[in-house]
């Protein structure tokens, strides 16, 4: 990929975010912002074994691995569970494990990462510890992005409706109610 086409790929998605940004009343750091914008760059061509390892074993190991291989793996957890909590959230349902694991992981990741930067040099440490205390935040970010830029469709209320039990984002809640949709949580939400 030329050094156009990352400049433009780069502008699309920053415009794509921004735009999320204001539909979700979510602001965030310079840093955070083109972090996030990186992070949907970086999604485009994934690995092809990308979901190939548990995230969850990733996590763990990182904490017997030297600081460098450690970085690498907590950012792999935050990244992927982030894009994967954001933009598949609803697929996630159908998984042995939900969206409140896999937010519950990804938040923790970057706080591990927000230390480790910090002892590392790293300049990210900030936008780090801006995404663990914000993580449902740019959840509800990125879920907009899809919702309103990837995958449209007659779904879109469920989506909505899903993102909102997550997240419980008060523009969701609006949207649901203008819809005629009455947002409400089940006491004791059960799988089978």
């Amino acid at each position: 990929m030329g050094s156009v086409s990352e400049a433009n790929l780069t502008e699309f998605f920053r415009d794509l975010l921004r735009e999320a940004m204001r539909s979700q009343a979510v602001d965030s750091s310079e840093d955070t912002e083109f972090y996030l914008v990186k992070l949907l760059e970086s999604f485009i061509k994934p690995d092809h074994d990308w979901l190939d390892r548990p995230l969850a074993l990733e996590f763990l190991e990182s904490f017997h691995s030297p600081d460098r291989l450690r970085y690498g793996k907590l950012k792999r957890v935050g990244d992927t569970t982030l894009f994967l909590s954001g933009i598949f959230m609803e697929s996630l349902h159908r998984k042995v494990v939900g969206p409140d694991y896999y937010i519950s992981l990804g938040r923790s990741a970057y706080e591990q990462l927000s230390g480790l930067s910090a002892e590392l040099g790293a300049h990210v440490g900030d936008s780090f510890a801006e995404l663990a205390d914000r993580f449902t935040d740019y959840v509800r970010v990125l879920a907009e992005l899809s919702l309103e830029q990837m995958f449209q469709g007659d779904a879109t209320a469920l989506r909505v409706y899903t993102r909102w039990l997550y997240t419980r984002g008060e523009n969701d809640r609006r949207w649901l109610t203008r819809h005629g949709i009455i947002p409400f949580v089940p006491d004791h939400p059960r799988r089978h």
